[in-house]
């Protein structure tokens, strides 16, 4: 395991299971990344590493039964919601904290996954492994996105040319059922393949340097495997657009601005051009290859879907007031919706389009609170990395980095990082950025 061949096959497998979307390919990825982090023994002594722990185990306690009592004090309008989900009387027995516990068990699945995930490759990143991984992802991304764009040409509503979708929804693209999830996979893939591109740079040319006398210019001009990684990030930047998702863009194209502003003082006036004639013909590519008018004609429309996000954020407001400390139960927004929408029923909310909002309707303080703790934790330890690393994978810190961040962007109008793929590579890139090498 020590090139991290574990880790990259724990990223394929919800990829080859259409985004981990079923109960059934969740709890498989959770145990597999929990054997993997059994097998390399992580350290969860850190404050984050408990705090993450602790929301594992507050996902626990939102489906186990509890009396009838204590259900009521702690949430009072569980007892109604329950009844009008209820098919059966005999389904009142056992009543959770969850209005859903089959849902909130999926959510935590996902959870566990993600979390095991990030204990092992951290622990794996600290021995060796993260060069190879991020070189994996993004081969991996090569692959998947060229998948993509095939099957959106070719294979209608079908993922994987056999799988078919439902006709209401968006338009499923690559592994996932939705095309905003595989916007959210893409975001977090395309900044990881330039930061490895420039720790792979940055290495090549002090290399370059030292066998200088052994080279002529033009054969140390030739790089394939930098070839190649431009290559990978200009079509997972091509399939991104394609996909047709304003949010994924908006967020990728925040996120990389916000990277710049802050990392650009730390390159030279050489490496400046460079990274800024590279993102431009990366960009021109992606462009040239890309669906302009149908991703215009997306952008026109957002006026009206945006009134609808309002409409499901408005409609979300009571939920969050009904259920403020412990929540509808993860995962169940879509239960929920079916006793707290008004709006026209031809079309179910089966999502807030804001993550963070979905949250608070979902976990209540029980899990908002840690889950803000978390991410404190994560972003003091996460810029200390940074900080202190010196080395070309500095760059693959700060490539993870602009994903997450691009992830975090994108959540504002979607929620991705549900889906077992998502969370699953978030949880890498997460450990990519505050893994501590052991020399």
């Amino acid at each position: 395991m020590r090139r991290g061949w574990l880790i990259v096959g724990l990223l394929v497998l919800p990829l080859a299971t259409l985004g981990g979307r079923e109960a059934w390919a969740a709890w498989t990825l959770a145990g597999c990344a929990a054997a993997c982090a059994l097998a390399l023994r992580p350290s969860v002594a850190g404050a984050l590493e408990r705090t993450l722990l602790v929301i594992a185990a507050l996902l626990l306690v939102q489906i186990l039964p509890l009396p009838q009592a204590i259900l009521d004090l702690v949430s009072p309008h569980a007892r109604p919601t329950h009844d009008a989900l209820a098919l059966t009387p005999e389904a009142a027995a056992g009543r959770t904290l969850s209005v859903s516990p089959g849902a909130t068990a999926w959510a935590l699945a996902v959870w566990f996954a993600a979390l095991a995930l990030f204990l092992a490759a951290r622990q794996q990143f600290a021995t060796g492994g993260l060069r190879h991984t991020a070189r994996s992802i993004a081969a991996l991304g090569l692959v998947v996105s060229l998948l993509a764009i095939a099957q959106a040409a070719t294979a209608d509503r079908h993922i994987f040319w056999l799988f078919p979708t439902p006709f209401e929804g968006p338009q499923p693209f690559g592994p996932f059922v939705n095309r905003n999830h595989f916007a959210t996979w893409a975001i977090m893939v395309f900044p990881l393949t330039a930061g490895y591109l420039a720790a792979h740079a940055q290495a090549h040319q002090a290399h370059a340097a030292d066998v200088a006398h052994r080279r002529s210019r033009i054969a140390r001009a030739v790089d394939p495997r930098a070839a190649w990684l431009a290559l990978a990030a200009a079509v997972v930047l091509l399939a991104l657009l394609l996909s047709l998702s304003r949010a994924g863009v908006l967020a990728l194209g925040t996120s990389a601005l916000l990277t710049w502003g802050r990392m650009r003082g730390a390159l030279g006036e050489r490496e400046r051009r460079g990274a800024a004639a590279l993102a431009a013909a990366l960009t021109i590519f992606a462009l040239a290859w890309s669906d302009l008018p149908a991703f215009a004609e997306r952008l026109a429309g957002a006026g009206t879907d945006m009134a609808g996000r309002l409409t499901i954020w408005r409609e979300t407001v009571p939920i969050v007031r009904d259920f403020p400390f412990t929540g509808t139960g993860a995962g169940t927004f879509q239960l929920a919706m079916f006793v707290y929408q008004r709006a026209d029923r031809t079309v179910y909310f089966n999502q807030a389009h804001n993550h963070y909002l979905q949250i608070a309707a979902e976990g209540g303080l029980l899990l908002v609170v840690p889950a803000c703790l978390a991410i404190g934790l994560f972003v003091r330890t996460a810029s200390a990395s940074i900080a202190g690393d010196r080395s070309p994978t500095r760059w693959i810190r700060v490539g993870a980095a602009c994903g997450l961040g691009a992830a975090a962007v994108q959540s504002l109008f979607e929620t991705g990082l549900v889906m077992p793929a998502n969370a699953a590579l978030a949880a890498v890139l997460a450990a990519a950025i505050v893994h501590r090498h052991e020399r």
